[in-house]
């Protein structure tokens, strides 16, 4: 395909894409709104067949000549709208927006298959932390992500914009309990960790044990990050209260240096996620 596939929107497709921001409206019709230029990229890069409808300024198609190089070998259908009119589908998406299918719901034992680090969470409240928790996860090397039942909806779209497209890099498995997401991990031979302040490890400690195995072959005192590993992240204000984190393997404390009370959520699994892939 050579051209851009243009065509005006409807005002009835309008305001069926506004409806998108809410929950209702994306479970009924298995949508959902991916804003911004980085969003939009990655999604036409690596999951062209999940859009719909590309909605754009003109003025963010000459800021982003990229992006409309992909709509034109995606075949994606792009509608332009007036600045006010795109301003009423989203304020936050610089002139981009995309509507888009749900992806395919995918097993956990799926997800985790072949992998041997992965990050879960249990009851991710705030929709930045889980798209930035996804977002670093692939940064840091996890292959797959595992969202709690009682977590925010992974296809808002702050979620789906804080994540910066890693939602379309890796698996993200949904509505899962504590006890499925232990259990899933233990099947698929994973060392299962949470990370929680009160940990009978330091993340320290678990660090240098895996260096003087990988560089000096000696016995690894304790849970060993060269190992398949999968993190599991409490609630941010709330950590594991009402889990049974008798469940895990080990519990791990990351160490606090200065005086700040704690870490913030998406920071932790980071951090996580980093020392473990940097361990081997």
């Amino acid at each position: 395909m050579s051209s851009l596939r243009v065509k005006p929107a409807t005002r009835n497709q309008v305001l069926r894409a506004q409806k998108l921001h809410r929950r209702e409206q994306r479970q009924r019709y298995g949508q959902m709104l991916v804003e911004g230029p980085q969003g939009v990229r990655e999604i036409l890069t690596y999951a062209p067949d999940l859009v719909r409808d590309l909605y754009a300024t003109d003025a963010a198609f000459e800021r982003y000549p990229e992006i409309r190089s992909l709509a034109i070998k995606t075949g994606a259908w792009t509608h332009f709208l007036e600045e006010p009119d795109f301003r009423d589908l989203s304020l936050d998406a610089q002139g981009l927006v995309i509507v888009a299918d749900v992806p395919e719901a995918i097993s956990a034992s799926d997800a985790l298959k072949g992998q041997d680090l992965v990050v879960a969470t249990v009851a991710t409240a705030d929709p930045g932390n889980l798209g930035t928790i996804i977002r670093t996860s692939d940064a840091g090397g996890a292959g797959a992500v595992l969202v709690g039942k009682d977590s925010v909806d992974v296809y808002s779209p702050k979620v789906v914009r804080s994540t910066a497209g890693s939602l379309f890099h890796i698996p993200v498995v949904t509505g899962l309990s504590f006890e499925a997401i232990v259990a899933e991990g233990r099947a698929a031979g994973f060392q299962v960790l949470a990370a929680d302040s009160s940990g009978e490890w330091d993340l320290r400690a678990l660090m240098a044990s895996a260096a003087a195995h990988k560089l000096m072959g000696e016995k690894v005192d304790g849970p060993d990050l060269t190992r398949p590993v999968l993190w599991v992240m409490g609630n941010e204000a709330h950590g594991f209260d009402g889990q049974a984190l008798s469940l895990v393997d080990a519990t791990v404390a990351l160490p606090m240096f200065g005086k700040a009370e704690s870490l913030n959520l998406s920071i932790a699994a980071a951090l996580c996620t980093y020392v473990t892939t940097m361990s081997r």
